[in-house]
């Protein structure tokens, strides 16, 4: 619970943030308190994290009956899986019995790599042991006290809701949230020509402890403005000149906007001229651009012809945040004979602009503890920037109106 102190140092926080949206060449950015104090980001867990749909993967991540993989979502163990129908569902991974996680102790899962498989899940502590639909089957040594038949039921594994997007898997921690779909409809109109959801999961890369607040990441990845001088060399592909950016309405769920090819048919992360099959179906409009995605609050997705990689952003704190990335092909990459090589050479190309956003993002983090950090007036190229900013907003603002005056 919030205290009265709390409460008021946060609405003023939220009352300057008013100067954040609007028209690019009017807005500033957010206040630096929202970046830096650990006490506005416990209201943003609040606020944001608790009631907004989170992405925590893809389908085909989980690609068979019995397949299940364990994710931690703000501290949260969860487990996405495909149970023995077929239907994806999310499970908390906490056993009903004394809490212990069925994934952690003596059963891990290094973060990265592929789902783990079987027809049950069973808690290593005491063996207690769960369908693929959270019922709970069995529990050894408890006749004594409670009849496993009686156990069975009222206890079994809760299931958080989910909805899934094009193949992508959200979950929401509110079970009076509004569905997710409405919010997504300029996403849905550009996948309805991507098939995202047919995409296959090819590499996966897991990032801890970098030190950046969350909503620096999505304003870092939906301005072009610092890409012709941080990435010089590396982002050539996509001039910033080349940008158009996507117009936002209230009630939003994503913030958008593309970049064109410098040349026809171009890649951003393409070298030695060495190409992947492109996904089957896309507009000329898709082949030739990119589109950078925002699903807020815990997506980056960058959407190519070739690919789409998407990061799935866990805040850890005010300064502290965590992601996991994952690569999507079209089967037709997957299967062709220089996969690997020209994967992994267009990954370590995009690792190479990775490195430099966290490096300009680690030392923006740090300055913004400084007292004279500006609330800085934004060039056309950041036109994302309120937009991000109005949603976020939006949120504060609502959370704020259902705590005491």
């Amino acid at each position: 619970m919030l205290n009265p102190d709390c409460i008021s140092f946060i609405r003023q926080v939220v009352d300057k943030a008013a100067t954040s949206i609007g028209p690019v060449a009017d807005a500033e950015i957010l206040p630096r308190e929202a970046y830096v104090s650990q006490q506005f980001f416990e209201f943003e867990k609040h606020a944001i994290f608790a009631r907004e749909w989170l992405c925590i993967g893809h389908v085909n991540e989980v690609p068979n009956p019995g397949d299940y993989l364990p994710l931690t979502i703000l501290e949260e163990p969860i487990l996405l899986l495909r149970d023995d129908a077929g239907t994806v569902r999310v499970l908390s991974s906490i056993c009903q019995h004394r809490g212990h996680p069925i994934v952690g102790g003596l059963v891990e899962h290094a973060p990265g790599t592929p789902c783990l498989h079987g027809a049950r899940l069973v808690c290593p502590y005491h063996n207690w042991t769960y369908g693929l639909d959270g019922r709970l089957i069995g529990a050894p040594g408890m006749e004594d006290t409670t009849p496993v038949s009686e156990l069975r039921k009222h206890i079994r594994l809760p299931e958080i809701r989910s909805e899934i997007f094009h193949g992508l898997v959200f979950i929401n921690f509110d079970s009076d949230a509004k569905p997710l779909a409405p919010r997504l409809v300029k996403l849905d109109r550009e996948f309805a020509t991507y098939p995202v959801e047919q995409l296959i999961p090819a590499h996966v890369f897991v990032a801890k402890d970098l030190h950046w607040n969350w909503k620096l990441h999505h304003e870092n990845a939906l301005e072009p403005y610092h890409t012709d001088y941080v990435h010089k060399g590396y982002h050539n592909a996509v001039p910033s000149q080349l940008t158009r950016f996507c117009d936002y309405e209230d009630g939003d769920g994503q913030v958008m906007r593309s970049t064109g090819f410098l040349i026809e048919d171009g890649d951003l992360f393409e070298t030695k001229g060495r190409r992947l099959p492109e996904v089957e179906g896309l507009t000329q409009e898709q082949r030739s651009r990119v589109m950078f995605v925002s699903i807020m609050p815990n997506v980056v997705a960058v959407v190519q012809p070739s690919f789409v990689a998407m990061t799935l952003i866990n805040p850890n704190s005010a300064g502290v945040m965590e992601w996991r990335r994952v690569n999507l092909y079209p089967k037709a990459a997957i299967e062709f004979p220089d996969f690997e090589t020209i994967s992994r050479e267009m990954y370590d190309r995009q690792r190479v602009i990775i490195m430099q956003d966290q490096v300009t993002q680690i030392a923006l983090q740090s300055a913004y503890q400084s007292r004279y950090t500006p609330r800085g007036k934004l060039a056309k190229l950041e036109s994302a920037i309120p937009q991000l900013n109005q949603w976020v907003v939006e949120k504060y603002r609502r959370a704020l109106a259902e705590l005491p005056a």
